[in-house]
């Protein structure tokens, strides 16, 4: 209920910019929108990119925000919201370590926390989901790396 909340928060301020930074190098190792299957059954589509990079790698906030939710769920693990302006929200997820707390401003290219395996995850890796006005966006739209 929370993690809804905070994907439906606004806040009047203008986005610092559209175009973002990745969070971590490294290559990309799922797609948005890539279909699921767990014990046979089909699941949501992937919501986010993730990207396969070492434990412990930083990662950084893709532009200026806010931090707006943080916490350790079931599913995602070690989690940040970060609210960059205008309904846009960047979620990191399976982190090993949260390195911000709830209403800490953090700049572009500022430190949220540490890649890691919490929450269902198979392995170390980064997780990063964007919304737009509560919707889940491709965040390769913003890096540059969108290919249909």
């Amino acid at each position: 209920a929370e993690q809804l909340r905070a994907y439906r928060s606004f806040s009047p301020g203008t986005p610092s910019n559209l175009i973002l930074d990745k969070p971590v190098n490294g290559p990309l190792s799922s797609k948005f929108g890539v279909r699921r299957f767990f014990n046979g059954e089909e699941r949501n589509p992937h919501s986010g990119l993730d990207f396969a990079v070492p434990a412990g790698t930083p990662i950084k906030s893709p532009a200026a925000g806010k931090v707006i939710l943080t916490g350790n769920y079931f599913f995602n693990g070690n989690t940040v919201f970060v609210d960059h302006g205008q309904g846009f929200i960047s979620m990191f997820c399976h982190m090993s370590k949260i390195d911000v707390k709830v209403g800490d401003l953090v700049p572009r290219g500022g430190v949220v926390g540490k890649v890691g395996a919490t929450g269902r995850a198979t392995g170390p890796h980064m997780h990063w989901n964007v919304s737009l006005n509560d919707a889940r966006v491709d965040p390769a739209i913003f890096i540059g790396a969108f290919q249909p």
